[in-house]
């Protein structure tokens, strides 16, 4: 069943202050800084850029803060952020049948089927 929600502008702009209240918590304790998320918390800053593929500490510190240190949720804010972000450039496609294959990598097999 469908229910038609009512609020529009008004609605959104009152869902926005109230996440911002609670993830900002008790205004009591000092915010904390990006610059500090990035160098104490550098593990899960270095593992936001490499899943989010965005390689910026203080926009992977900002997801984080964001997410209210939720990691994985981090991580979809930085790829939905680059998803915005224009392109560099592009590349070729490969042809993989020219391929000459030295090594096999599986993490499903210890002993590949056919070598």
């Amino acid at each position: 069943m469908y229910v038609a929600v009512k609020g529009g502008e008004a609605a959104i702009a009152n869902a926005h202050r109230l996440l911002a209240d609670r993830r900002r918590g008790d205004r009591a304790v000092p915010a904390l800084r990006l610059d500090q998320i990035v160098e104490q918390l550098a593990l899960g800053v270095d593992r936001v850029m490499s899943e989010g593929s965005l390689y910026d500490r203080e926009l992977a510190a900002l997801a984080v803060v964001q997410a209210r240190g939720d990691m994985i949720e981090a991580i979809f804010l930085v790829r939905a952020y680059r998803t915005t972000l224009p392109r560099f450039g592009y590349t070729n496609p490969v042809d993989t049948g020219a391929m000459q294959v030295e090594r096999r990598i599986s993490a499903t097999y210890k002993d590949l089927p056919g070598g």
